[in-house]
């Protein structure tokens, strides 16, 4: 393990950008949605060590965009409508650093500009029928050689995503444009789930659509 902590580390820098279209190593968000489209954002962030000391250089807070401060969320809600910072915590987890936030979000708007700040991966469509959201994390994931494949399969192996969406009622439609994320319903929430490691792998970036 060793071994593989210390060539990523020297490969960080190449492989940043993979790490960026993941948002995180390990990701864990809840989103819960009101009727009257208000609602929250939990989000957990587990990040290695590695990581950590990578985005906390001033020169690569651009390719390691995590809030690993409170400050780093407040700031980058500076600006934002409808947007307001609920809790913020992070503590140490064996060799990883657990950060936690809760945003609040006044309408669907508001949650899209908190996915996607750039307005192109995160739309929010309505009409007569109801509404719909569509996120992606990424046009596509770099391509990756074998060796450099392997070595982010071994790294990213105890890591996991998940996205989950509480509706104010039963979806319409669920469904995931990426080939390593599953779903699963329970009751109005729909769950996103797949392995890190097969995410970073893979050429395509996780892909979410969900109507109501």
């Amino acid at each position: 393990m060793k071994d593989i902590r210390r060539r990523l580390s020297v490969g960080l820098a190449i492989f940043a950008a993979a790490i960026v279209l993941a948002s995180c190593v390990g990701m864990d968000t809840k989103v819960e949605i009101s009727s009257n489209g208000s609602g929250t954002v939990s989000a957990e962030y587990r990040i290695s060590e590695e990581l950590v000391a990578f985005g906390e250089l001033e020169a690569n807070k651009e390719l390691l965009p995590i809030p690993l401060s409170r400050e780093d969320v407040e700031k980058s809600l500076l600006g934002s409508k409808g947007l307001k910072l609920k809790s913020w915590s992070s503590k140490k987890s064996g060799s990883d650093l657990l950060i936690a936030t809760v945003i609040e979000f006044k309408d669907l708007d508001a949650l899209m500009f908190y996915l996607d700040p750039s307005g192109t991966l995160a739309v929010h469509n309505s009409d007569i029928q109801g509404q719909e959201i569509r996120f992606s994390l990424g046009d596509r994931m770099p391509k990756l050689d074998p060796d450099m494949r392997l070595l982010a399969e071994e790294a990213f192996d105890p890591y996991a995503f998940s996205f989950s969406i509480q509706l104010p009622k039963a979806p319409l439609k669920a469904e995931s444009t990426h080939p390593a994320i599953t779903k699963r319903q329970e009751g109005n929430t729909v769950h996103f789930e797949g392995r890190m490691r097969d995410v970073i792998a893979s050429e395509t970036a996780p892909g979410m659509v969900i109507s109501w």
